[in-house]
Order: C-alpha cells, then structure tokens, then sequence
C-alpha cells in the first residue's frame, strides 16, 4: 500500500514538472500570472502603499522563482521539499516584514494561516472521496 502511494506521489509530481517545464498556454500555470494574481490580493488584503506594493511583488517574484526552481529539482524527496517551503516561507516572511507595517504583517501572517487550513482541509476532503486515488488522505480511517 505504501508502495502505492510513493509512485502515485511521485507521477504527480512528474505531471506537475512536465506541466511546469511546458510554456504556459490557456489554463497552464503562468508563474508571473500567479506573482501578478498573489500581489493584487496582497494590495487588497493590506491596503498596500505604491512604494509597498512594487517591492511586495518584487518579493513575491523572488519566492516565487525559488519556489518552482525547488519543485524542478526535487527528484522525490519529499521530505526535504517540505523542509525547503518552509524555510523559503519563513524568508520570505521576514523580508515582506521589512516592507509592511505591523498590522500590515499581522494580518497578513493570519491570512496566510487560513489559506494554509483551507488547503489542508480541500486536499484531505479530496483524498476522502475515494480511495483509489492515491492521496493519502483517502486511506485515513478506513482500516487499511
């Protein structure tokens, strides 16, 4: 059963690489659409200055970058891709501190703690809706 879930883990994260390493085309994932897309929600989440905003979406491109370029070079690991989010999360946490006023920080670190919980929660209530597709999620409390 193991098994099962490490080569499914793994084909999707082959899927997500070739899906990354492709030019984006409709629908695709575009990473300066998605700097574009996180800073605008940052502007209006935060009520950012113009001066915040151009070094907001500076920092986001660079974690951005750093981001997919761990993704490309993962090659399964798992366990340290996770230890390497965290680590970018928390530098670039401390450089959108620099930028942001206190309150700006604090509420953004609160938004970031939901998106995080809504995540956790889609990607268990996916795994739950069937066990046949490889989440591990789905293999929680049925007994197997």
């Amino acid at each position: 059963m193991i098994k099962k879930v490490i080569i499914t883990l793994i084909a999707g994260l082959m899927i997500t690489l070739a899906g990354i390493a492709q030019p984006p085309g409709p629908g695709q994932f575009d990473p300066e659409e998605m700097v574009k897309r996180q800073t605008e929600q940052m502007v209006e989440d935060l009520s950012l200055n113009d001066d915040q905003t151009k070094k907001v979406e500076a920092i986001n491109r660079k974690y951005g970058e750093k981001t997919r370029e761990m993704f490309q070079s993962a090659q399964g690991n798992f366990e340290g891709m996770r230890e390497k989010m965290e680590t970018i999360r928390e530098e670039k946490n401390g450089e959108l501190k620099a930028v942001l006023t206190e309150d700006q920080y604090n509420k953004y670190i609160e938004i970031e703690k939901k998106r995080m919980e809504e995540r956790r929660n889609r990607w268990r209530e996916g795994g739950q809706q069937g066990q046949s597709n490889g989440r591990r999620g789905g293999q929680r409390g049925n007994g197997e």
